[in-house]
């Protein structure tokens, strides 16, 4: 090898070593994209209906920032009613912030409030800081300390697991109740 190469070779490694040692930090790994959203709504309102053509889901947010690549929609101030099969209101779920997933689930975070809203509801408040809704399944899920009341009775409990479509809930662990006569 003449002196030529050796020194040319010399200088490509040091401008390799350079260029690792002054090239930017990132804090994010290399293979994680940095999504940005399809579009953002302001005041989103939104009602599904069924082959009836009666509803069976509303959606209002605050502020809402859809990923058309990840399917979701990310919601401030989130607010989901669900309909009865005959089309009346039957639950409002609301909480600070909120995902939903196209057509699968739903997330509430934080203050979540549901509120029964049939006449004859058993459950007129549910009070969580957490709570799944799984709409291919019809189930709410939650982890997290859980309040039930009604006129009658107030329940609390860690966890919790109801079925929509018959509207029932039960506390999963560690569950006192208070009940009274009218």
């Amino acid at each position: 090898m003449s002196r030529q190469t050796i020194a040319f070779g010399a200088l490509f490694v040091l401008g390799l070593i350079c260029w690792q040692w002054f090239k930017p930090l990132s804090d994010q790994p290399a293979n994680q994209q940095d999504y940005q959203p399809d579009f953002i709504a302001k005041n989103l309102q939104s009602v599904q209906y069924n082959q009836l053509g009666l509803p069976y889901r509303g959606l209002t947010a605050e502020y809402a920032e859809h990923y058309e690549p990840l399917t979701m929609t990310i919601m401030e101030k989130p607010v989901i009613l669900l309909y009865s099969p005959d089309g009346k209101p039957q639950w409002q779920l609301s909480g600070d912030e909120g995902m939903i997933n196209t057509n699968d689930n739903a997330i509430l975070n934080g203050s979540v409030v549901g509120k029964g809203l049939q006449p004859d509801a058993v459950i007129k408040t549910l009070n969580t800081e957490y709570l799944e809704l799984d709409f291919t399944n019809n189930q709410l899920r939650s982890n997290r300390a859980v309040t039930l009341s009604s006129p009658n009775y107030q329940a609390t409990g860690l966890g919790l697991l109801g079925q929509i479509d018959q509207q029932t809930v039960e506390l999963l662990h560690d569950t006192q109740a208070t009940y009274t006569t009218p």
